[in-house]
């Protein structure tokens, strides 16, 4: 661990003076290597003592009657001058304890050439000079780590290499847009920063931002919390992460990408308010310009009294895909989805809607172009029968039928989904999926 600051005392002194301060110091969220913060039952304490000396950004040093006749304190001292001599900056910093400047030039000339700190001044005066020098205003990585404390998150001390790559995360671009490398982009559920291309304690904030979005990134990355998780578990995951709430509220078009589920009333939660001002703006520059296609921005078609005046096919494709230099929101592949609707674990959706998404996957058969199954079907496999034959001459033989099932267990596998691959066959095969395939093949070759 590293600190702001080691305080060098003088026993003696903890009770009138140094507890205190370091109790205060501690209040404004500094770091202190104080011995009885620092140390524990069973710890060396000559090498404890040494890495607090070596990991602390300043020495606070308490110069007092006590501590000049203290060897072990000069060893700390010398200690701190070492440093300061190799380092060649100021990090000694020093408080005159019921001593005078002719104690301290008798102990210690250079010392007595310091700037220091009058004890009598009081704690609180004393602590507030500290802070200025230990934490400057205008110090962007003093003021993202003082923004996630107040947060609930302590990071390590603006020293550690940690920082390093929150300034890196800070310069990615906006999830969404054209295509560009995945790693100068944010990735899912990630949201527009406050305070971007800021400078001092306003750049500070912004990266307390990136720390906290990076957190939560990765973890919805990690279990897929995405546009068929349960309504129930995306709350918890939104209220488990400190600001994400918050920027949930101020960006509902991008939670709506990420977790289209929530636009439905039911679902909504606290985020209700947000997407009905978001959503009846959308309205009313619909009806501002009579051209535009639909009621209301698809993002809204699922809130929307009339679905938005959008075709199933289009409500499915935005549900699942999301739009065209929108957020990317993919955290499966077609045919995946296709699978979670069609089995026992997407019935916490409305009937209604739940149906509106089956026709609208039928209606727009992008699952057959799914990256994962056409790199794994076989020559007399489902996939090959689809792409091969015509609606004429396809039929479920029984190798056809046995690679569907086989498909679609994988689909589960991913999924993470316990369910009977043959039942969801059967439902795939009820629905009229491969016949959708076919109508949708006709009119794509009719227009060309």
């Amino acid at each position: 661990m590293l600190y702001d600051a080691f305080i060098c005392h003088a026993s003696e002194d903890k009770d009138d003076f140094v507890r205190p301060l370091a109790d205060a110091l501690a209040n404004h969220h500094l770091e202190i290597w104080y011995d009885e913060f620092s140390l524990s039952v069973g710890d060396g304490l000559r090498r404890a003592i040494d890495a607090g000396l070596a990991k602390s950004r300043f020495g606070i040093v308490v110069l007092s009657p006590h501590f000049l006749k203290k060897g072990w304190a000069q060893r700390e001292l010398d200690g701190l001058v070492a440093r300061q001599i190799a380092e060649d900056r100021r990090l000694i910093l020093p408080i005159w304890h019921n001593v005078t400047a002719t104690d301290i030039i008798q102990y210690s000339p250079p010392l007595a050439d310091t700037v220091a700190l009058l004890s009598d001044r009081g704690i609180r005066a004393v602590c507030a000079d500290l802070v200025k020098k230990l934490r400057p205003d205008e110090s962007p990585l003093i003021a993202a780590r003082e923004e996630l404390l107040r947060r609930g998150i302590e990071p390590p001390i603006i020293s550690d290499e940690w920082w390093l790559n929150i300034v890196e995360a800070s310069n990615r671009m906006g999830n969404g847009g054209a295509v560009v490398p995945d790693t100068s982009v944010w990735g899912t559920w990630t949201f527009p920063l406050p305070h971007e291309n800021s400078f001092g304690s306003e750049r500070g904030r912004h990266l307390a931002w990136t720390a906290l979005q990076i957190e939560w990134s990765e973890y919805a990355e990690k279990h897929k919390i995405c546009q068929i998780t349960h309504p129930d578990i995306v709350h918890k995951f939104i209220d488990d992460f400190p600001g994400l709430a918050e920027l949930c509220i101020e960006n509902p078009r991008h939670v709506a990408c990420y977790a289209p589920q929530l636009t439905l009333h039911k679902f909504s939660g606290f985020l209700g308010q947000s997407f009905d001002d978001e959503m009846n703006h959308s309205i009313g520059k619909y009806k501002q310009r009579s051209s535009i296609k639909g009621l209301c921005d698809e993002e809204w078609c699922l809130r929307h009294p009339q679905l938005g005046g959008y075709k199933p096919s289009e409500i499915a494709h935005n549900f699942f895909s999301g739009q065209m230099f929108a957020p990317k929101v993919e955290g499966f592949e077609l045919f995946e989805y296709v699978v979670w609707l069609l089995s026992d674990h997407s019935k916490w959706l409305p009937n209604s809607v739940r149906e509106i998404l089956i026709r609208g996957t039928i209606d727009w058969p992008a699952w057959a172009n799914s990256r994962n199954l056409s790199d794994t079907y076989d020559e007399r496999g489902f996939f090959h029968a689809l792409l091969h034959r015509t609606p004429s001459n396809f039929k479920f033989t029984k190798r056809v039928r046995v690679s569907l099932d086989r498909l679609i267990d994988d689909a589960l596998q991913t999924l993470g989904l316990p369910s009977d691959p043959a039942t969801i066959s059967d439902a795939f095969i009820k629905a009229g999926y491969v016949e959708g395939y076919y109508k949708n093949d006709i009119k794509r070759r009719a227009r060309r």
